[in-house]
């Protein structure tokens, strides 16, 4: 019986080597792409927003960004929005004004920047999206909301 050379050892342990970190870069890729879809698609939460009128209301935690109807008008909510921005001391640094949608952006301390989007719905009521820098802070985001919506409750 014939012994193998070196060589075609030497071939099959770089087959073995260059197969092994292939499937490994390749399950390296996937558990990431995984993850990311799941913290982007699969948190949904609803969270009480207890505004100082009425603490039966909920809004929607969902990709980083705080989602809540409001009945009312669009007018209506951008005010109340620039306000509750400058009562609670952020500095608004500008508007984007469209047909069916307002931006409002503003800063806070440590220069994050804050998202308050407003879509209209239907001619008496507007979603309201809030986003405070890349990743979201609820907590912030819930009392701007509460803000904005004691604003609209009181007029």
């Amino acid at each position: 019986m014939k012994k193998p050379l070196y060589s075609e050892y030497f071939t099959i342990i770089k087959f073995y080597f260059i197969m092994t970190v292939t499937l490994l870069r390749n399950f390296s890729t996937f558990s990431f792409v995984s993850i990311a879809l799941v913290l982007l698609s699969a948190c949904q939460t609803a969270v009480s927003i207890n505004p100082k009128q009425d603490s039966s209301v909920t809004a929607q935690y969902q990709i980083n960004s705080l989602v809540a109807e409001l009945e009312t008008d669009m007018d209506t909510a951008f005010r109340a929005s620039i306000q509750a921005l400058d009562l609670l001391g952020y500095f608004r640094t500008g508007e984007v004004h469209k047909d069916q949608s307002i931006t409002v952006f503003s800063r806070k301390v440590g220069d994050e920047k804050i998202f308050v989007q407003i879509f209209q719905e239907s001619k008496e009521k507007v979603l309201i999206q809030i986003r405070i820098g890349i990743f979201g802070n609820l907590p912030e985001s819930q009392t701007i909301l509460a803000e904005i919506q004691d604003i609209v409750m009181s007029q």
